[in-house]
């Protein structure tokens, strides 16, 4: 009897253990949001009929992979809408995300704008007048995030975590057109261990994605690097982040791949 209670207890750690890891490395936690100018066409009934409308719409256009896709209206009112999930979430997850989003998004900015984006950790979402999927938006000033140390060698980056990064960026630019996503990790010059991962919105064509991702890292290696142990870079298309513990789920990351001195997963396929 002894026996059992003490295995029933070790069962019930490592399944405590395991939710609170799965907690703790994907959380729904907002980041920023973008609002643009409020057009004088946009105050009117028509399009906040069709703003609300592709929101309530959007929710039920999961690809399957985390990306959702909608748009309501005609003419000037009409209103597209995008939503995309990190590749490593799960979809119970991905859906309290976007529809914690669509509320946020609404508080953050001016009711009713022409064209709005709000990242969250875990997912993002944006709507505009014009039509999203033609629109790569690759060279929109991206948001940053680092850690401002006094170390400014930018051979650090060079060293570690822009290498990770770039080999990153080629593995999830070519994953095709239902998941752009990759992450994975590499040794660095100060602690054990580097994670990173990149994502770009799945209707990007690798060319773009590249750019896009190459084009944030880039300026996030040359004007915000200083020797930070993480940095992130958001864009509406695409975005990069890099820690010095594992943010990512690792349970659904499928396809191990192996590339000199770096460990990289991608979930490309599933």
């Amino acid at each position: 009897m002894f026996m059992l209670a003490r295995i029933l207890l070790l069962w019930f750690s490592v399944i405590f253990m395991y939710l609170n890891n799965t907690i703790i490395l994907a959380e729904a936690n907002f980041i920023t949001s973008q609002c643009e100018s409020l057009a004088n066409d946009t105050r009117n009934s028509t399009y906040q009929r069709n703003l609300d409308n592709t929101f309530s719409g959007l929710l039920n256009t999961n690809s399957g992979f985390g990306f959702f896709n909608f748009s309501a209206g005609q003419g000037n009112d009409r209103v597209y809408s995008i939503a995309l999930c990190r590749g490593d979430v799960e979809s119970d997850l991905c859906q309290s995300c976007v529809n914690d989003s669509i509320v946020k998004l609404r508080e953050n900015c001016e009711e009713y704008s022409e064209a709005a984006v709000i990242f969250y950790d875990i997912c993002l979402l944006q709507y505009s007048k014009e039509y999203i999927l033609g629109n790569p938006r690759t060279n929109k000033n991206p948001s940053f995030e680092w850690n401002i140390l006094n170390a400014t060698d930018q051979s650090r980056f060079n060293g570690s975590p822009g290498p990770l990064l770039k080999r990153l960026t080629a593995d999830a630019a070519a994953g095709g057109p239902l998941l752009k996503f990759a992450a994975g990790n590499t040794s660095g010059p100060d602690v054990s261990t580097i994670y990173g991962l990149v994502q770009c919105t799945p209707y990007l064509s690798e060319a773009q994605c590249t750019a896009c991702l190459d084009n944030s890292i880039n300026t996030f290696a040359s004007e915000y690097y200083t020797g930070s142990s993480k940095g992130r870079g958001l864009l509406p298309t695409c975005n990069f982040r890099y820690e010095t513990y594992r943010f990512f789920n690792m349970s659904t990351l499928v396809i191990p791949l192996t590339i000199t001195g770096v460990s990289v997963v991608s979930t490309t396929t599933r």
